[in-house]
This record gives structure tokens, sequence and C-alpha cells, in this order.
């Protein structure tokens, strides 16, 4: 069943979300995977809900999907602890849907960008995006005092975890 898919711009919409289905099901070559799927996301939907520079709760954008049958469901593609991942209502129409979108995202063409975000746990700081159609993903680990974890921190927390 064919889907079209369009990006909302609303936190309300799907409040109760279980992740549904991951991007990335083969976790060779991990870090190029997860640069190239980002970047076709941004290219199919632009500008997320929010974006953040914690690695665990990096953005989340709602998705708002379409049958051809005119039947409406509410996704949402979002990166967090468990990594690249569609989320929505646990039932089966959720389920076609969130499957047809992550084909969708899939054959996307890639755009170019550059991010850094932050995992305390290590701490690392992770470099990844796409320069000139090739994507690329650095992890490297961080160095810091005390007090420079402690503002990282505050900084990355600080708004609710969103900037």
């Amino acid at each position: 069943m064919p889907y079209t898919f369009q990006s909302v711009k609303s936190m309300e919409i799907l409040t109760d979300s279980s992740k549904l289905y991951n991007f990335i099901e083969d976790f060779s070559d991990y870090g190029n995977q997860f640069s190239l799927i980002c970047g076709k996301i941004k290219a199919l939907f632009d500008q997320p809900i929010y974006e953040t520079k914690n690695l665990e709760n990096l953005f989340s954008y709602r998705i708002l999907a379409t049958s051809e049958e005119a039947e409406e469901v509410y996704l949402d593609i979002y990166c967090a602890g468990s990594g690249l991942a569609v989320g929505g209502i646990s039932d089966e129409k959720s389920r076609k849907a969130a499957k047809a979108l992550v084909d969708y995202v899939r054959q996307a063409k890639a755009i170019d960008y550059a991010y850094k975000a932050y995992n305390l746990d290590g701490p690392t700081a992770l470099e990844f995006g796409i320069k000139d159609g090739t994507p690329y993903y650095n992890e490297t680990e961080l160095s810091l005092s005390e007090k420079e974890f402690k503002e990282l921190f505050f900084n990355m927390y600080k708004n609710g975890d969103a900037k």
C-alpha cells in the first residue's frame, strides 16, 4: 500500500509512541549508514521539531503518513539511545506505514550536512555528516576536567535538552 509522507510541526501529536522499526539493521559500517540515513531524513523532511547535541536524544520529526485509501497515521522519526528509528502506535496500521516510511527514506538521495553531538556516558564527541556526497562519522573520547564536563552537561540540558 503506497503512502505519502509529510512533516508535521507539532509535539502534541503522537504522545504515546513505541519503536516500530530501526533504520539500521546491519551494524557493519554503522557510522556511515548512520550519517547517510540522517542526510536522507534531512533531505526529505528538512528541519525536525527539535534537535539537540545529545546523542541519546538527537532529534525528532513527526510524520503524517497517508495511504492511497486516505487513511492517516502519525509516526515519529527519532534518534535516541537505541539509534535511528521510527515510532508510532503499536498496531498493524502503524507498523505498515512505518515500514513504508523506512523504505521511503532508504531510497532517498542524501544532502550534505555537518553535525556535532555528545554522548556523556563516554564521554565522547561525535562529528558526523556528509561532505561532497560522502558520509563520515568520527567519534573521539573527550578529555574534560570536572568543570568542563559540568559546563557541557549544563549546556546540553539547560533548555530541556532541545535547542
